[in-house]
């Protein structure tokens, strides 16, 4: 993100509008929407194709014929330039030595800041930007926006504004004001405002703040599965969790892609830890999310994957259930499934793989696999955290009767930006997963990877895995 998206007050000071075309005028009408004082640089001829809209918003436009390079642009609170070159490069020059924020029509490069679409419903604003890159696609993410947006949005938003001094007065703990809030937005009051009957939402908002109090606000803890790392593989109720969401502890394997899904005004709290390194224990984890829940709190308990394969939340479930705070569980897509599903990896197929067993390389590391449960060609075996256990895996396999040639795969990051993922014979593990420099990886065995597109892959690029 180049561009930090900010709605200016332009009620107070000037803004300088410099150039006269089409790109000029669109600028126009949009600050005289925003209730801008504007001064604006352009010739008559140019200026009267919106004389109507002037003459509609007296006193706010200043009409100025004069040259704008021979204007001294200190105390502006922004300056637009669409009047072409050199004059916008003259203009950009001189707004950045001023510290003031310039907007050059078309032109990034030259700009601090830029004008998204808009999606105007008075006190709900929407602005799209594309870092000015692709218009277009701005115009046509706001043509959806408008199609989803109710008419009258806006004046549930005005009417919430004028009650918000009595919400507060009233209540005066967060999560109480912040239920009342949610209740009143997604129930009958929002229902009657948005359908234009402003008076029964007065009536039905005056109804709900003389029932509500700050008691009765309990805490509730919700394990979520964040998937394993491409944030568009969240749940539709992973999202609403973590959007509602008071306090949310996550691992180290939920994805700066996930995590930028947060409410921003939610608490977060890391207490990940990986294998190798230090990191807070189960204990201490569990004992914060409960005080957290004890609090009155919306608890998000964020995991990477599913939080019940090998995620530990079934003991964290138990847990908070013995404490009697409430608890819901959002499943995730699990690591194996999107990791395999990223790599055209066929868990099970019909007359190859009717078995499929996932276990982890701490059971590998302890010596309590049964390896002989894993030998039948028909099975396929997906060991989590397994890079450092390569060797160990390779000889169970080997040892249990499985064939050197089977094939298998290392998912490293799987749907992550920069995940990378290679493929060979079961003999050949170790030097397999020495070409992955970190983790987290999945090791896929069976004859389902020699169904997919890694390993036809693999196919061009080694005689090893004939």
């Amino acid at each position: 993100m180049r561009f930090l998206p900010v709605f200016f007050d332009l009620s107070a000071g000037r803004v300088a509008l410099v150039g006269g075309g089409p790109a000029a005028l669109n600028k126009l009408r949009l600050l005289l929407a925003a209730h801008a004082q504007v001064r604006w640089f352009a010739a008559k001829a140019e200026r009267s194709a919106v004389s109507a809209q002037i003459a509609s918003s007296p006193g706010q436009v200043q009409l100025d014929s004069s040259d704008p390079l021979a204007t001294n642009f200190a105390g502006y609170s922004l300056i637009i330039s669409a009047a072409g070159r050199p004059v916008d490069d003259e203009i950009a020059s001189r707004a950045r030595t001023l510290n003031i924020p310039i907007n050059v029509v078309d032109r990034p490069e030259l700009s601090t800041f830029i004008m998204p679409a808009v999606v105007d419903r008075g006190e709900v604003v929407v602005a799209i930007g594309t870092g000015g890159n692709a218009p277009v696609v701005a115009r046509r993410i706001r043509e959806q926006i408008e199609a989803l947006l109710p008419s009258r949005i806006g004046e549930l938003a005005s009417l919430l504004g004028r009650w918000r001094p009595r919400v507060t007065a009233k209540l005066k703990s967060f999560s109480a004001k912040r239920l009342f809030w949610e209740q009143a937005v997604d129930g009958a009051v929002g229902s009657a405002a948005l359908a234009g009957h402003a008076g029964e939402a007065e009536e039905l908002l005056l109804n709900a703040l003389s029932r509500a109090n700050d008691e009765g606000t309990h805490g509730s803890v919700s394990i979520v599965g964040a998937g394993p790392g491409d944030p568009d593989l969240l749940t539709l109720k992973a999202l609403r969790a973590i959007s509602n969401a008071d306090i949310i502890f996550y691992d180290d394997l939920v994805t700066d892609g996930v995590l930028d899904r947060i409410r921003r005004d939610a608490e977060r709290v890391f207490v990940g830890k990986r294998r190798g390194r230090p990191g807070i224990g189960q204990d201490e984890i569990n004992r914060l999310v409960l005080a957290a829940a004890e609090e009155g709190k919306r608890v998000v308990r964020l995991k990477g994957g599913d939080p019940f394969i090998f995620g530990r939340g079934g003991e964290e479930l138990e847990y908070l259930r013995a404490a009697n705070i409430p608890v819901t569980v959002v499943p995730g897509i699990s690591a194996a499934l999107g990791c395999a599903a990223e790599a055209e990896i066929p868990l099970t197929l019909r007359d190859v793989a009717t078995k499929l067993v996932l276990l982890t390389a701490h059971r590998v590391e302890q010596g309590a696999v049964d390896w002989s449960a894993l030998a039948a060609s028909d099975t396929t075996a997906v060991i989590y955290m397994g890079l450092s256990m390569a060797t160990s895996i390779r000889d169970g396999l080997l040892g249990a009767g499985r064939d050197p040639a089977t094939p298998v795969a290392v998912l490293a990051r799987g749907t992550w930006a920069d995940s990378k993922s290679v493929a060979g014979r079961l003999d050949a593990l170790p030097a397999l997963t020495a070409q992955i420099s970190k983790g987290p990886a999945l090791i896929v065995v069976g004859e389902v990877v020699r169904h997919s597109a890694l390993w036809r892959e693999a196919l061009t690029t080694s005689k090893e895995v004939a």
